[in-house]
């Protein structure tokens, strides 16, 4: 049987990054690469990632950290984008960004 695939609205353009989180979106958009380890950017990034109102998933939800107790996925999301900044991985790194945008996009978009 073959499934019958979703009716997507044409006129509905795909949400990115610069949607959301403008700031980070920018970040990233400059650098090539992730800032050298323990180089100023570095730990200026380290810190705004870890904290939850700061990085790219709170940029997201209004500067807040609300989403650590009411989103689940958001808060993983959340601590996945910091994983990947300490292996240094920005293929790592691209993918969290895929799945924060299908994420918000299922569950946060009215």
């Amino acid at each position: 049987m073959n499934a019958t695939p979703e009716l997507v609205n044409p006129t509905e353009k795909a949400i990115t990054l610069s949607d959301i989180a403008p700031k980070w979106a920018k970040r990233l958009e400059k650098e090539r690469n992730l800032p050298f380890p323990l180089s100023i950017r570095w730990f200026k990034w380290y810190f705004e990632l870890d904290i939850p109102k700061r990085c790219i998933v709170g940029e997201a939800n209004g500067s807040s950290s609300s989403y650590e107790k009411e989103c689940k996925e958001c808060n993983r999301i959340g601590w996945q984008f910091g994983h990947s900044f300490l292996m240094r991985s920005r293929s790592g790194f691209e993918k969290d960004v895929k799945t924060f945008l299908q994420h918000w996009s299922e569950k946060h978009v009215t």
